[in-house]
């Protein structure tokens, strides 16, 4: 039994006339009648009541009505349910990212996405740079907010954001009273480190470059791997670290950051994608964020 079997038996049920329904479903009468007659012959009982000039369902044809039409709605569901899902499949663009752009990037270029592209779902994915090299690498995610280096020959990249340094510390730390962090009194406090294979070496190395500058060697007291641990441990009285600017939007319990009083060399944010692969809402997505941000640089 076929769908348009089905149909067929409702154009003649709805009609009660086989001319008007071949008419309706631009069939000739006799293949619709041979339909019919082969329907019947597999349901195993007659569905209608014949006459030359009289057409009318039997009892198994009135159930069969309407069986057939809650048959046929389901079946009609089905496709839309299928469609909507390839639909939505399609518009889901997959953002990784790193806490600088969640803080100073999304609260400026969602809204506009969001506007622009309402039928897009967005879906976050809060990730390393290593990470997101990653799953940008694996189709995981189609674009991502990451420091650099990025050096792939499938991706390509732009800079989107560049932010000084900022000293993060305790909130009881004697520093702490200071506003702006002379270099030297640093010497000797215990320092947390981000490990450059997860969080770039971008950062790390405008920290190395910075403490360098200034003749400084702080003893590595603990590397992590993420920034949440860092703050954890920072709450804790763990330590101080530097971090890119952002760290000041930063909300967090008994930290504190402060500016310091000799600046640093500017740390890249990029945004990254794969560029040998058809994505026109990540392509729509960069454009959209160049032009909301004024960084029209390409990096790669």
């Amino acid at each position: 039994m076929e769908l348009r079997h089905l149909h067929y038996f409702i154009a003649v049920a709805e009609e009660l006339n086989f001319t008007r329904a071949a008419a309706r479903l631009h069939t000739a009468q006799p293949s619709l009648s041979q339909q019919i007659r082969d329907l019947e012959a597999e349901v195993g009982t007659p569905l209608f009541e014949r006459s030359k000039r009289h057409v009318a369902l039997t009892p198994a044809g009135a159930v069969f009505l309407n069986e057939t039409r809650l048959v046929l709605a389901q079946a009609t569901r089905a496709v839309e349910l299928a469609r909507q899902a390839a639909h939505r499949q399609g518009s889901t663009l997959r953002v990784g990212f790193v806490p600088a752009a969640e803080v100073r990037i999304f609260p400026r270029v969602l809204p506009m996405l969001r506007a622009q592209f309402p039928e897009v779902e967005l879906s976050f994915h809060s990730l390393t740079t290593a990470e997101q090299t990653e799953a940008l690498l694996a189709k995981r995610i189609d674009v991502g907010f990451l420091r650099p280096p990025l050096d792939h020959p499938q991706l390509a990249s732009t800079v989107v954001m560049n932010e000084g340094l900022v000293l993060v510390l305790p909130a009881d730390h004697p520093l702490a009273a200071r506003p702006d962090i002379p270099p030297q009194a640093l010497q000797g406090v215990p320092f947390l480190r981000i490990n450059p294979d997860q969080a770039g070496h971008a950062l790390d190395d405008a920290i190395q470059a910075w403490l360098r500058q200034r003749q400084l060697a702080l003893p590595v007291f603990q590397e992590v791997h993420n920034v949440l641990t860092l703050l954890s441990l920072i709450s804790m009285g763990g330590g101080v670290t530097l971090l890119p600017e952002y760290a000041e939007q930063l909300t967090f319990r008994n930290v504190v950051t402060r500016r310091l009083s000799v600046p640093s060399q500017a740390v890249p944010l990029l945004l990254a994608w794969r560029k040998d692969t058809a994505q026109p809402m990540a392509d729509a997505f960069v454009q959209l964020v160049q032009e909301s941000l004024g960084w029209p640089d390409p990096a790669a």
